[in-house]
């Protein structure tokens, strides 16, 4: 978006440019005359534009003074006589100190005694305040670029695929200036409400977020994501995070479903001990599953808990008495020469065995 306020210092600028005598053009060039420095901290303590010039005449030429338009800029510049062809510079210091938010400024630099022998020079730019943490609650433990968070993960810990689960994020302004929320970047299974979208300087707004687990998938560990879009200089996007087990509701189940539910038996269960293996080696494993029940068995997810271990699988649905095998496959690259423990979690539609976590232990050698 345009800051026409900006836009029309600028314009006005270089209008007044082409005002100026046409002497100054034929005794100086300067390499730019406006300085942008965009965003500045305000903690910096002050902020430098350098300007450099050249001596276009076939005379010698020195500063006899540099004005400002305001005492927050301080100028500094070559006090040395510049022959014909030399150069010189002129510093413009900017504080920030106490001066949060837009500024422009002007610069006139006289020459050889001559006040009709000048050239006008601009600083432009945006002083961040500095943030006061010394200001944010002691519970707002997490900062977020100039926001302070209760915190930044949702843990739902047990979510069943029934829920609508509630999670409530506070969030703090301790900077020198308010912050607004704008956009909100989520997927379709959590619903934002931050009520006001302003956030004032030293003050708190409550994010109130609603997951559809029913929306989900698929079951097992869930982490996700979604983003505040904010005016924040100093970072816009703000993510925030959800993290649950996502777990099929048992519950409404008659007595006869129950009875006709199909039940898991897997072979073997609960540790895995694979004994040694050679670091770099790939090697498979094989467990059999067995639908013991009396009716379909869905083998919803299969989740290892590291990269080194993959799986194949021929469907993930078992009918009643019906048998397959899960394969592993275990790649050892990579993999630090000690003893390792890892996790396959199988979630599945068995009403005793919803979730089933197998331990597998391996010894890797040289």
């Amino acid at each position: 978006m345009i800051n026409m306020k900006k836009l029309g210092f600028v314009l006005l600028f270089l209008v007044f440019q082409n005002l100026l005598n046409a002497q100054i053009n034929t005794t100086v060039k300067f390499k730019k005359l406006l300085y942008e420095f965009g965003n500045v901290k305000e903690e910096s303590e002050n902020a430098i534009a350098v300007f450099s010039f050249k001596n276009i005449s076939n005379s010698p030429i020195w500063i006899s003074k540099v004005e400002t338009s305001c005492g927050c800029t301080t100028p500094e510049y070559i006090k040395d006589t510049i022959q014909p062809g030399d150069t010189g510079y002129v510093k413009a210091i900017y504080g920030t100190r106490g001066r949060g938010g837009e500024f422009h400024k002007n610069v006139f630099v006289y020459f050889n005694n001559n006040t009709d022998l000048f050239q006008s020079l601009m600083i432009t730019g945006y002083v961040i305040p500095e943030a006061n943490l010394a200001n944010r609650p002691s519970d707002y433990s997490t900062t977020y670029s100039n926001l302070a968070f209760t915190t930044t993960m949702a843990e739902l810990n047990t979510l069943l695929n029934t829920e609508k689960r509630v999670f409530k994020y506070k969030a703090f302004n301790y900077m020198g200036y308010p912050i607004r929320i704008y956009e909100i970047e989520t997927p379709e299974y959590i619903d934002v409400n931050v009520g006001d979208s302003l956030i004032d300087v030293n003050d708190s707004i409550t994010i109130t977020i609603t997951v559809d687990a029913s929306k989900l998938g698929p079951y097992g560990e869930i982490r996700r994501r979604f983003g505040l879009i904010t005016d924040d200089p100093n970072g816009s996007t703000k993510i925030l995070h959800v993290h649950a087990n996502l777990k099929e509701d048992f519950s409404k189940l008659s007595k006869k479903e129950l009875k006709n539910a199909p039940s898991i038996k897997m072979d073997p269960r609960g540790v895995i001990d694979l004994g040694k293996h050679s670091a770099g080696e790939k090697f498979s494993y094989t467990i059999n599953i067995t639908n013991t029940g009396k009716s379909p068995l869905k083998l919803h997810s299969i989740l290892p808990n590291c990269s080194c271990i993959s799986y194949k699988i021929a469907k993930q649905i078992l009918e009643a008495g019906e048998s397959l095998q899960l394969v592993l496959t275990i790649d050892t690259v990579n993999q630090s020469i000690a003893s390792h423990t890892k996790y396959i979690t199988v979630y599945t539609n068995d009403p005793n065995n919803p979730e089933i976590r197998i331990k597998i232990v391996i010894d890797i050698t040289t």
